[in-house]
């Protein structure tokens, strides 16, 4: 059964539109219905209009974009065109009429023959897509689109700021510039070594160098003086030492010198790593808890090549070695106070001046003219400072290249921040207050984000919208609506393309 088309207005009335369905002679009526349609987007309108329907005896289906007005039809049970697939097409033939012996006329109906009508199908197709051709070229029409392409530059902001870390403060005070920040000290102790630089020619009699190693798990004292032997030539050590425990199947080992008593040989000489006896432990034959000779698990052995004929060059403490173990110490302690702060504030920021460490040498092991190849030097570093989160600081400073930004008036954003130096002014230890200088650069670019863009510009005229892209950054700004005869942007925002180069 062909069914008629009726084409709503958008600005139809209820009445106005079941006047026209009673207008139509047709029984099956497909009703287009534009978007928005006032008179069926409410359910109260929906009933009144499908009593009316009711006594009409037409059945109607609705054709409509308009998800509102397509629930409420479906609510009321109406159909919704082509929402199902359409019934087929089949011409019938009437039943025949036929005689039986009796006389009597009956009916015989014979079986339905299912023929498929393809012009009637052809015609119904060409118009439907018709239909859809006409609809998009509407759409398109009066659907106004736009594309804006926006070309920006990035501007350069050269940061020279003087922040000020105070501890009692509480919040940011970012007119005054400044920034709650924690005191804290750092205190070390430590010892460093360096070789003598001094040498002196002796007639004296050599020194015996000597490494004592050590097979037992503890360690063994030695008192200064013990008396060591290399065929019947005794040596007595000149101070006294700990021999260290054995350590991963490794003898513990100290070295120590021994002065000549007794020589039997005034032409002496003994090779590295010739065997000593410790004459107490000889003569005395002592053991150790497990039964062990001492002699057999404490070794004494020559270190260096010995000659105790030769004219003897040993090292002395020289004047510049005093003075260079002191700058050797003071150049160890101020690593140190930068590795302690690096290790225990990872994520904190706090400014580290070396020459603000406060060293304090408190002992030098010889003093100028002895005879060692040896000096140390312990001392005692201290060293204060102020500390914030390393978050809150790098947030402090882009509030404040925001603030100015906000005061120029510039719609611009930090896309980049970049400090490149940090210089301590002034720094108040007693009332926790420190002033530093804070200099880098900023990479500025426009602030665009396009949702809010679309918003702002619906409905603007090209004019209007080339006006508000008299920004800072914004190089060039390319406009397009369709249709091109159109003068303003769609009032929709979702209808508005945004492109950032």
């Amino acid at each position: 059964m062909n069914k008629f088309y009726l084409y709503l207005n958008k600005e139809d009335e209820l009445g106005e539109i079941i006047e026209k369905i009673k207008r139509v002679k047709d029984k099956e009526i497909i009703l287009v219905v534009p978007e928005k349609t006032k008179a069926l987007s409410h359910s109260t309108n929906f009933e009144l209009f499908k009593k009316e329907i009711q006594s009409l005896d037409k059945k109607i289906y609705f054709n409509t974009d308009d998800e509102k007005i397509k629930n409420l039809a479906r609510q009321n049970k109406f159909p919704i065109f082509l929402e199902e697939t359409e019934e087929r097409i089949f011409d019938i033939k009437p039943p025949k009429k036929k005689k039986e012996s009796e006389g009597e006329i009956t009916f015989q109906p014979t079986k339905p023959k299912l023929i498929f009508n393809l012009k009637k199908f052809f015609i119904y197709f060409l118009t439907l897509f018709s239909l859809s051709i006409l609809g998009f070229v509407g759409f398109r029409l009066f659907q106004t689109q736009a594309e804006i392409t926006i070309e920006t530059q990035k501007t350069l902001y050269d940061l020279n700021e003087v922040i000020t870390l105070k501890q009692d403060q509480t919040l940011p005070d970012y007119e005054n510039k400044i920034l709650p920040a924690k005191y804290f000290e750092v205190d070390l102790i430590k010892t460093e070594t360096i070789k003598t630089t001094g040498r002196v020619f002796t007639d004296e009699k050599p020194y015996l160098k000597v490494i004592f190693l050590n097979y037992l798990e503890r360690e063994i004292p030695l008192v200064a003086g013990t008396r060591l032997s290399f065929e019947g030539n005794l040596f007595k050590t000149t101070e006294r030492i700990t021999i260290p425990s054995a350590k991963d199947n490794q003898p513990g080992q100290k070295s120590v010198l021994a002065l000549p008593v007794n020589l039997k040989d005034e032409t002496l000489k003994i090779n590295k790593g010739a065997d000593l006896k410790i004459v107490a432990w000889e003569e005395s034959r002592v053991k150790t808890e497990d039964g062990s000779l001492f002699i057999d698990v404490i070794k004494a052995k020559v270190e260096e090549d010995y000659d105790y004929g030769a004219v003897t060059k040993i090292g002395s403490v020289a004047p510049q070695d005093i003075t260079n173990v002191k700058l050797a110490l003071e150049d160890s302690l101020k690593k140190a106070v930068a590795s302690d702060l690096a290790l225990k504030n990872p994520e904190t920021f706090y400014l580290f001046e070396p020459d603000l460490v406060n060293i304090e040498i408190t002992n030098i092991s010889h003093n100028v003219g002895d005879k060692t190849d040896q000096i140390s030097a312990t001392g005692k570093a201290t060293y204060e400072t102020m500390k914030t989160n390393k978050k809150d600081f790098d947030d402090f400073v882009k509030n404040l290249i925001n603030q100015e930004i906000l005061r120029q008036e510039k719609k611009l954003i930090i896309s980049q921040l970049r400090i490149d130096k940090i210089e301590l002014l002034d720094f108040d230890a007693k009332r926790k207050i420190m002033t530093i200088g804070v200099k880098g650069q900023a990479i500025l670019v426009p602030d665009l984000v396009p949702e809010t863009l679309k918003t702002a510009l619906q409905g603007k005229t090209i004019e209007e919208t080339r006006d508000y892209f008299k920004i800072p950054g914004v190089d060039k700004v390319t406009i397009k609506i369709f249709p091109n005869w159109k003068e303003k942007l769609p009032s929709d925002p979702q209808k508005i393309k945004i492109v950032i180069k």
